[in-house]
This record gives structure tokens, C-alpha cells and sequence, in this order.
């Protein structure tokens, strides 16, 4: 399906790569972007990621056919609202925020069930910005699609359909399955890494690997999003942080025992984790 018009509301590192994948596969006619930042839009529709830019929600998702809200959890909602009051009456809204319960619960009353559909794309990275966008990060990519219980049953094979032409995986959840899934797979990762970034003493800083970069990695993100993603979903994330801090309580206790039989076992069952996933994702 082509459609005619999508506005992108937020054109940052994945509403950028969204503009470039649609550019890219010939799957939209016109491909509007909404931003406060007119520098950053220029940039966006330099590289090709937009064909139009404005910082008006309202002149860019009239007569739009898909909008897709890529903006801070706390104000998706909102955007989607101003937005489809001038969109097609039948066209599809949807986000692509990492936390969803909040959401959903906002959208009530507000969205029409008919129209908006959450959706997750598990891609990105800790830099932000669209001059980082690239029109191949979906490509693979797991997309989780969170219909509420009154979603439109055709809604959610429509936007299955849309991630899968953009090249990605889909599966489907419900939002409190996947706000407690993705507390464990993604939040709690980066609550870890700036942990671990904050417990290396200045004096020590020096003599930091690559070991060191690379499981501070995701620190380096944009802190007041992750405020945003924590708080909207906090409960699962203290739930998946309390449950680390026992997998921690086990170390301390083998290290104080100097029980290396358990600290290989510990070993081993961390490296099996991480083995498997990373078979799984190079054969995908």
C-alpha cells in the first residue's frame, strides 16, 4: 500500500529513519514532518527523510492518511489528539513510544479506537537527532504493536501490514505485557549502565576499556526522554531493578564466600544468555 500522505510528528533519529525507509521503499506520496526546531527540519529535509517540514501540527497532518507521533511519551498523546482533527477521517494514528499502559490510558476518550494503534519499534540507539537517521533501521527490526481491548480488529492487520513493508518484524501485546517485558529488556539496561558509569570514580577513568564503553553505551542517551520512559513506567521498572539487585546480592554473597565454583556458574549462565541472543539476532 502507498500512502498518500504521512505526517511525522517528531523528526528525530527513528522519525527520521521512518521518513527515509517510506522514501526509500516508494511507500508514500508525501512525507510531511512536524518539529519546533526549523534547523533540525531543514536538516531532515535535506537528507531527504521529509518532503515538507513545518512547525505546525495541524498545517502538517491535514488531509494525512497515516501519522505517525514520535515525540517524548508525556506529549503523544496530545499531538495525535490536534492531529486527527484535520487528518483523513479514516486515517491511522499511531506512536512509536517505549512505554505504553500510560499511553493507551491517555488516548481514551480522546482517540478513536477505530484510528489509533500503539507501536513499539525496537531500534534506535543512544545517539538523537536526525542527522543520525538511516532509512535500513528497521530493517529486521522487532516492532511490538499494543492493541487496547477496544482496538478495531481490521486496525491491527493494517498496521502489521505497515511495519512488515517497512521491512520489520511484528509481533503483538498487550501494553501492560509489554511495558513489563521492556522494563526488563531495555529499561532496565540503561538504569545499569548509567550505574555503572556513575560508580567509576574520576580517579579511575583512565584506565576504562572498551569493556568499560561498551556497557556504558546507552548512559550516553538523552536523559530527559529516559525520565519520561521511567516514570510513565515506573512500577515495572523498580520490579526489574529490585529483581537485578538479587541477581547482584548473589555475587556479593559468592565473592565474600569466595565461592568461585558459584562465581563460574554465575559466569556460565550470563554467557549463555548473551550467546543465544546474539546466535539469534545473526541468524535474523
Amino acid at each position: 500500500m502507498v500512502w498518500q500522505r504521512v505526517c511525522i510528528i517528531g523528526v528525530g533519529l527513528l522519525g527520521g529513519s521512518i521518513g527515509l525507509a517510506l522514501k526509500r521503499k516508494r511507500l508514500a506520496q508525501t512525507v510531511v514532518g512536524v518539529g519546533r526546531t526549523i534547523s533540525k527540519l531543514d536538516m531532515a529535509l535535506a537528507r531527504g527523510a521529509i518532503d515538507l517540514a513545518t512547525d505546525d501540527i495541524l498545517a502538517g497532518a491535514k488531509e494525512a492518511d497515516l501519522i505517525i507521533a514520535c515525540t517524548p511519551v508525556q506529549s503523544i498523546v496530545d499531538s495525535l489528539q490536534v492531529a486527527a482533527s484535520v487528518a483523513q477521517s479514516d486515517a491511522i494514528l499511531t506512536d512509536v513510544g517505549s512505554t505504553k499502559q500510560s499511553i493507551i490510558r491517555a488516548a481514551q476518550g480522546r482517540l478513536s479506537p477505530n484510528q489509533f494503534i500503539g507501536s513499539h519499534p525496537i531500534a534506535g540507539g543512544h545517539h538523537s537527532g536526525v542527522e543520525h537517521a538511516v532509512g535500513t533501521l528497521l530493517d529486521g527490526a522487532l516492532v511490538v504493536i499494543t492493541p487496547a481491548e477496544d482496538t478495531l480488529p481490521e486496525l491491527v492487520t493494517r498496521m502489521i501490514g505497515f511495519w512488515e513493508s517497512m521491512g520489520s518484524r511484528t509481533c503483538c501485546l498487550s501494553p501492560k505485557d509489554h511495558d513489563e517485558a521492556l522494563a526488563t529488556a531495555s529499561h532496565l539496561p540503561h538504569m545499569v549502565a548509567s550505574a555503572l558509569a556513575m560508580a567509576t570514580a574520576p580517579e579511575i577513568l583512565q584506565f576504562v576499556g572498551k569493556g568499560w564503553m561498551d556497557s556504558t553505551r546507552i548512559a550516553a542517551s538523552n536523559t530527559q526522554m529516559w525520565r519520561q520512559i521511567l516514570e510513565e513506567n515506573h512500577a515495572p521498572a523498580l520490579q526489574a531493578m529490585k529483581n537485578f539487585a538479587t541477581i547482584c546480592e548473589s555475587w556479593v554473597d559468592a565473592l565474600e564466600k569466595s565461592d568461585f565454583d558459584r562465581i563460574e556458574q554465575l559466569l556460565k549462565a550470563g554467557k549463555a544468555t548473551r550467546e543465544a541472543v546474539a546466535s539469534r539476532h545473526s541468524s535474523g
